[in-house]
């Protein structure tokens, strides 16, 4: 049974853009005895590696999958993470589905691996109480905190959280 991941912010899009810009003019700063074709030649190298990347991590960063299978609950996310988890493991009466800033039991502490960009975040983090957590934040209004029992707690951003939570307790 698949559940829709909350669209991606166009935000996360316009920050990719400016950090591309800024990386691929880097070498501007970075005056040569040997002159601006050389500095060119670097502006263009930096952009030949720098292109390529950002346009498909914008592109994996919306290709993020929610599903419950075989009794567990599988997460994808942006084609570098992935977390596939027995719902037993989760205290669903704990869980909660609401947006994250009404949730201070899921707040996400140091990054352990993962991106974090303005309206996007996924990977592995420490919750800020202790212990840890995987997350796939697009949007912060729309959120479901899956507390573990033992191992990382959930945070996902779902398109209709309540339908997936009543889906979870009803297994």
């Amino acid at each position: 049974m698949a559940f829709e991941i909350a669209a991606v912010d166009r935000r996360v899009y316009w920050a990719l853009f400016i950090i591309a810009l800024v990386v691929i003019a880097t070498p501007l700063l970075v005056l040569r005895r040997d002159g601006p074709a050389r500095t060119l030649r670097n502006v263009v190298r930096a952009a030949l590696l720098i292109v390529p990347l950002t346009t498909a991590l914008g592109y994996t960063m919306s290709d993020s999958a929610l599903r419950i299978e075989d009794g567990k609950v599988i997460v994808h996310a942006a084609h570098f993470f992935q977390e596939a988890r027995p719902i037993g493991e989760f205290d669903l009466a704990r869980a909660r589905a609401g947006t994250y800033g009404s949730m201070a039991e899921a707040r996400l502490g140091v990054r352990s691996t993962g991106i974090r960009l303005p309206g996007y975040v996924a990977g592995r983090f420490a919750r800020q109480g202790g212990g840890a957590m995987f997350a796939l934040l697009t949007d912060r209004s729309r959120v479901v905190y899956l507390p573990a029992r033992s191992g990382p707690s959930l945070l996902i951003s779902v398109e209709e959280p309540e339908q997936f939570l009543s889906t979870l307790r009803g297994m």
